[in-house]
């Protein structure tokens, strides 16, 4: 897929108040089974074979989630989830028939929200979609309900020589992350939710399970690598050294905690 062809702004909301699920698999029978169960449950689901017809439809209307298939015959699911990436911040769940912890990394790392393995079971797939699409749901910034957080929590800072105030700014309900020179910092759903969970502890050392339960809605196990990849993604985007963490420090044996950015 194209960047530029991701990126044109004119398309169609789909109709009703369903969620809309995009399904790339280049196995027709799986993709009827995936369409035939999930619209049971009230998602419109539009299916295609491959990143070209992906690429189109994206292009054309908006969708809440896609779950993408990382073999698509001669295609790669990680250089579509790439150039998504680069236009996109859509949720995304990848489906793999290789149970491959390498493969679930780079997944993360490139901007998968979620990841299953086939054969996949309905329900669970079902269960991950709804808690995603929870996660990422939007909220309305005037309905005053901001869930405990302000409209936008500052992350530190200080005054510049002209005596303005100079420091991150973090709207978890927006989803939105700034610079202190107010430069946006892309984030993946993944990596806000994280931020989101560190942020909202200040101080406070956060267990991995505590963590993988909240984002990825899953326990945590000793071989799963899922959250640490997150958590190198965002210190390369929040550290000013990230092979010296000050922003988000590791506490050994516990798991992660959030300090608050450097004056």
């Amino acid at each position: 897929m194209t960047a530029a062809t991701l990126a044109e702004p004119a398309k169609k909301a789909p109709p009703g108040g369903d969620a809309s699920l995009l399904i790339v698999d280049d196995d027709p029978a799986i993709r009827e089974e995936l369409t035939s169960y999930l619209s049971m449950y009230g998602l419109r689901c539009t299916s295609v074979a491959n990143g070209t017809e992906a690429e189109r439809v994206l292009s054309e209307q908006e969708f809440n989630l896609v779950l993408l298939d990382l073999w698509l015959g001669n295609e790669n699911g990680f250089d579509i989830l790439s150039q998504l990436r680069k236009t996109s911040s859509i949720p995304c769940i990848m489906v793999t028939a290789q149970d491959e912890m390498t493969d679930k990394i780079v997944g993360l790392e490139l901007g998968a929200d979620d990841y299953l393995t086939k054969p996949v079971n309905m329900r669970e797939l079902l269960a991950r979609i709804r808690a995603l699409m929870r996660r990422t749901k939007p909220h309305d910034p005037d309905d005053g309900s901001n869930g405990g957080h302000g409209d936008s929590v500052p992350l530190n800072g200080h005054r510049n020589g002209s005596g303005t105030e100079t420091k991150w700014k973090f709207d978890p309900m927006r989803r939105f992350l700034s610079t202190p020179d107010g430069t946006p910092v892309s984030l993946t759903t993944a990596e806000c939710d994280l931020l989101i969970e560190l942020v909202s502890k200040e101080g406070l050392p956060q267990s991995r399970d505590k963590l993988c339960q909240r984002v990825f809605n899953r326990a945590w196990s000793p071989y799963d690598r899922s959250l640490d990849a997150i958590i190198v993604k965002l210190r390369r985007k929040l550290e000013p050294n990230p092979d010296h963490p000050l922003v988000i420090k590791t506490v050994r044996g516990r798991g992660y905690v959030f300090t608050g950015f450097p004056q």
